[in-house]
């Protein structure tokens, strides 16, 4: 049976099944989505507006700074260019000092200098010096003018280049200039030093003029007391034979004799101060050893009688202007160091003895050449007996003379006399000589 039933109101058609409701998504479907919100999509736009702004901004803050930082380095890098460049000028202007200087030190070593090289180089120095400092610095643009980095450099180059130039030839103008100073200080030191030695040499050349000369008055003193060594020893030889001398001490005597002639015969260079010294000192030796031999003959026939006293029983009271030693008997001699000590404290010279003990052969070859009215015979005289003594004429002894009347006065005191035979008006004066009685 068929049922026919009315709707009892109008039914509304039924809704689409919402696929998405109650039902399990698919296997493999993103199942996140099914949280999202159902107006999700409205926002997109917004989100990527403020991105798009954000970056923009980022970008426009990054420029900034970029830009910014750029301008701080051109900024610092335009000072340091003036600053170089201030520096240059201040090197330009100590330059120009340093050439006043230069061309002073060029003036006042004219002239001074062992090598004028050292001047030609300065002078060159000087020129470029000159040349570089009339020069104008590298010029600064206006304002604006340095605003990029490439004309920043360039100018950098420029004035470095600049500033480079002037310090180095500061130092080479320093250099010159003090190579000049120095060779002008060793020119005058040299001159100096040539000058002390010029006066040195002038010294030495006077010294050695005044050497030379004393060694010529020395040199003709001893030749003529080695000529008289030379003559007596022949007169020693021949008394010495007579009266037994052995043989060997006669040789001996026989040949410093030869060999005192020979220095006699010897020559020097009158000009050469070691020529003339040499041979003076060879002649005095020569006269030395001849009358050291003389006296060794003399004592191998010493019997104590007039003219043969030994030696040893005398004492020295002198040196005779012959060379010779002068000698007397010793209570004689040391009254007559007495007597000139006083005569010294008197006068203010020595009481010099010519001639005192005459050995035998002495008196031979006195008598020979002065004859018997002025020598007395050999083995006669108290010469002989080594207690008389002739003092030198040239020191004042002779009559009315200070040195003879005091020496005649006080001489007796200590026991020497002058003999009235030798008195003024004896007939034999000789104010010279003096004879020892104690």
């Amino acid at each position: 049976m068929s049922l026919n039933v009315e709707p009892s109101a109008a039914a509304e058609p039924p809704a689409a099944a919402d696929p998405s409701v109650g039902a399990e998504p698919p296997e493999g479907a993103d199942r996140s989505r099914t949280d999202a919100p159902a107006d999700g999509g409205s926002m997109r736009p917004l989100i990527v507006f403020l991105v798009t702004t954000a970056v923009a901004l980022v970008a426009s803050i990054l420029f900034a700074l970029v830009h910014a930082e750029s301008e701080r380095e051109r900024a610092a890098a335009r000072t340091d260019v003036v600053q170089a460049l201030d520096d240059g000028r201040a090197t330009q202007e100590d330059l120009a000092e340093q050439i006043t200087k230069a061309e002073r030190v060029l003036a006042t070593s004219r002239g001074k200098v062992a090598d004028d090289a050292v001047r030609t180089d300065l002078a060159e120095h000087i020129a470029a010096a000159k040349e570089l400092g009339a020069a104008q610095p590298p010029p600064v643009p206006g304002p604006g003018g340095l605003e990029a980095q490439e004309d920043i450099d360039a100018l950098g180059t420029q004035v470095t280049e600049w500033t480079t130039s002037l310090r180095t030839t500061s130092a080479t103008l320093t250099t010159a200039t003090e190579d000049v100073r120095t060779a002008t200080r060793k020119w005058r030191q040299d001159r100096k030093d040539a000058q002390a030695e010029a006066r040195a040499a002038a010294e030495q050349a006077k010294r050695t003029a005044e050497r030379l000369e004393t060694a010529k008055k020395t040199l003709t003193l001893v030749t003529a007391q080695l000529e008289i060594s030379v003559r007596d020893s022949e007169y020693t030889l021949s008394w010495s034979a007579d009266n037994g001398a052995p043989a060997a001490v006669r040789d001996t005597l026989a040949t410093h004799r030869a060999e005192g002639q020979a220095a006699l015969a010897a020559g020097a260079d009158p000009d050469e101060l070691s020529s003339v010294e040499d041979l003076g000192e060879r002649r005095e030796a020569a006269r030395a050893a001849i009358e050291e031999a003389a006296w060794g003959a003399r004592a191998t026939v010493a019997d104590g009688s007039n003219g043969r006293l030994d030696l040893a029983d005398l004492c020295k009271v002198g040196i005779g202007p012959e060379g010779q030693d002068q000698y007397l008997r010793c209570d004689a001699a040391e009254a007559w160091k007495k007597l000139g000590a006083e005569f010294e404290t008197k006068f203010g010279k020595p009481l010099r003895v010519e001639y005192g003990y005459r050995p035998y052969d002495w008196q031979l070859q006195a008598l020979d050449e002065f004859g018997s009215g002025q020598v007395a015979a050999p083995g006669t005289s108290n010469h002989g007996w080594a207690l008389a003594i002739d003092v030198p004429t040239d020191d004042g002894f002779r009559f009315g003379r200070p040195e003879f009347e005091w020496l005649a006065a006080n001489g007796p005191e200590v026991g020497w006399h002058h003999p009235e035979w030798a008195r003024a008006g004896g007939g034999r004066e000789e104010p010279w000589h003096f004879e020892f009685t104690g």
